[in-house]
């Protein structure tokens, strides 16, 4: 897990968003347009879907992380895929209630 930190004013603690992503530049331009629309923010990015799920369960290393205000999840991911994540978040009476905007580069016409 990677945890990136974006600050606001002081008064403002930003949003705390879970990137599920395995492709570094993809990472680093979701990072860009957050900071290019200054959003503060603390991301915090994981690379594959059981690791999403162990992250959003609080599970193992993740024990002490945040709840995230809004998961962007790609659908293409190793161990456990996207639309197996998403299944799982909203299926969980805790979880379903967070956003989930999916991003996907697919012209499947199932994913979109």
């Amino acid at each position: 897990m990677i945890a990136i930190e974006k600050r606001g004013p002081a008064s403002d603690t930003g949003i705390n968003i879970l990137l599920v992503e395995d492709n570094p530049a993809d990472v680093r331009m979701m990072v860009e347009a957050l900071n290019v629309a200054e959003i503060p923010n603390r991301m915090f990015v994981v690379s594959d879907g059981e690791e999403a799920l162990a992250f959003l369960r609080r599970e193992n290393a993740f024990s002490g992380v945040p709840r995230p205000d809004v998961i962007v999840l790609d659908l293409k991911l190793p161990r456990k895929s996207g639309h197996e994540v998403l299944a799982a978040v909203k299926g969980d009476a805790d979880l379903c209630t967070v956003p989930v905007v999916v991003l996907t580069s697919s012209r499947a016409e199932k994913d979109m």
